[in-house]
């Protein structure tokens, strides 16, 4: 029996672990969004501070909300230059996010998504 025990609590600190970095990974993601993101969009419902375009670029809650939309999919449009000299400033820069940083982006933002 406390064999048994031992194995579920060990089972138990593992889950939580797991549950405490992929907190961790969300926050960071929400960290970078609100930095890096929310200056052309609204990254989340209590932004402090509304996007500076004029006409803000889709939410993160409209994008997490396309069918189509998968942490794949976000990291590849957020790694692919938009900008250039023929569509300043309408389109997205290349923000410059390292791979993990793009993908903790990601991750938040399809935390958006309505079930």
């Amino acid at each position: 029996m406390a064999v048994a025990a031992a194995t579920c609590g060990l089972f138990a600190l593992r889950a939580h672990a797991a549950d405490t970095q992929h907190d961790a990974a969300l926050q960071r993601g929400e960290h970078i969004a609100r930095l890096v993101c929310s200056v052309c969009h609204f990254v989340a419902a209590d932004q402090e501070f509304p996007p500076l375009l004029r006409q803000p670029a889709p939410s993160f809650e409209e994008i997490a909300n396309r069918p189509d939309t998968s942490v794949e999919t976000v990291r590849r449009f957020v790694t692919e230059t938009h900008w250039d000299m023929k569509t300043v400033p309408v389109q997205m820069p290349n923000q410059m996010l390292s791979k993990a940083e793009t993908t903790a982006v990601a991750r938040y933002l399809l935390t958006l998504r309505r079930h």
